[in-house]
C-alpha cells in the first residue's frame, strides 16, 4: 500500500490517491474452489495424459519401424516380402492413426500390438539370420561380441579366455 500526492505548481491544485494491492487478487474462497476443482480432474488429466502416451507411442514405432526397414543397412538384409508386409502393416496403422486422433488408449495399445505382431517376428528372423543392427553393432541378435563374458559369445568352448587361477602353496 502507497500513498501518492500530486501538485500543479502553476495552478496549486492539489490532488493525493492511495494506492492498495487489492485489485486482482483471488480471494480465500476462489483459490479453495480452484484447488478443489484440480483435484475433482486429477483423473481426467491422468487418463488424458495416458491416452496422448499410448498414441505417442504408437506413432513412434510406426515411424521407427518405417525407417528401419527403410534403412540400406537392414534393406538390404530383408527379404521383399517381408519388408513390404511391415510397410503396409505400418502403413495400415499410420492411416488408422490419422482417422481416429481421439481413439481410447487400449485403442491405440491393440493397435500397437497388432503392429508389433507383424513387424517382431520379422525383424527377430533377420537378426538371428546374422543381419546385425544398423550403426554398426554385429553379432547375433545385434548384440556386440561380448568377448569373455561367460555365456555372452567369445570362447564357447572349455578353454575360457578370462582370467587363470594358479594354486599356491
Amino acid at each position: 500500500m502507497g500513498n501518492v500526492s500530486a501538485e500543479d505548481k502553476t495552478t496549486g491544485k492539489k490532488n493525493a490517491i492511495t494506492i492498495t494491492n487489492d485489485k486482482g487478487r483471488l480471494t480465500k474462497e476462489e483459490i479453495e474452489r480452484m484447488v478443489n476443482d484440480a483435484k475433482k480432474y486429477e483423473d481426467d488429466d491422468k487418463s488424458q495424459r495416458d491416452r496422448i502416451e499410448a498414441k505417442n507411442g504408437l506413432e513412434n514405432y510406426a515411424y521407427s519401424m518405417k525407417n528401419t526397414v527403410n534403412d540400406e543397412k537392414v534393406a538390404d538384409k530383408l527379404d521383399a516380402d517381408d519388408k513390404q508386409k511391415i510397410l503396409d502393416a505400418v502403413d495400415e496403422a499410420t492411416k488408422w492413426l490419422d482417422s481416429n486422433q481421439e481413439g481410447t488408449k487400449e485403442e491405440y495399445e491393440s493397435r500397437q500390438k497388432d503392429l508389433e505382431a507383424v513387424c517382431t517376428p520379422i525383424i527377430s528372423k533377420m537378426y538371428s539370420a546374422g543381419g546385425g543392427m544398423p550403426g554398426g553393432m554385429g553379432g547375433a541378435g545385434g548384440m556386440p561380441d561380448m568377448g569373455g563374458m561367460p555365456g555372452m559369445g567369445g570362447d564357447a568352448g572349455g578353454a575360457s579366455s578370462g582370467p587363470k587361477v594358479e594354486e599356491v602353496d
